[in-house]
């Protein structure tokens, strides 16, 4: 494995990932609430200092995919459409960099 993709999530406690080589892509929403950027914020020490964070700004939980609205999560500033066109921007060419 070379590389980790995280959209709206990031490691549990118990798994540190900070020592590895991997390159690591964190993708997640300013108005998430239920990943919450200060969840993601917390998790930043388990992760390698090389790892590419992208906050969608007004991005929330539930426009990462199709589901619905999610018990807990903020409303979007932004369309689901405008959210997964980031997400896109952000994943495809750190896909394309990987060796």
């Amino acid at each position: 494995m070379k590389a980790v993709v995280l959209l709206a999530s990031y490691p549990p406690e118990g798994l540190n990932l900070s020592k590895t080589n991997l390159r690591i892509l964190s993708v997640y929403g300013e108005k998430d609430g239920l990943s919450t950027p200060e969840k993601i914020t917390r998790s930043q020490a388990l992760l390698p200092r090389g790892t590419a964070w992208v906050e969608i700004k007004g991005g929330n939980h539930a426009q990462f995919g199709w589901y619905g609205p999610q018990v807990g999560d903020n409303m979007a500033e932004i369309s689901r459409e405008n959210q997964q066109q980031t997400i896109l921007g952000a994943l495809i060419p750190f896909l394309k960099s990987i060796d």
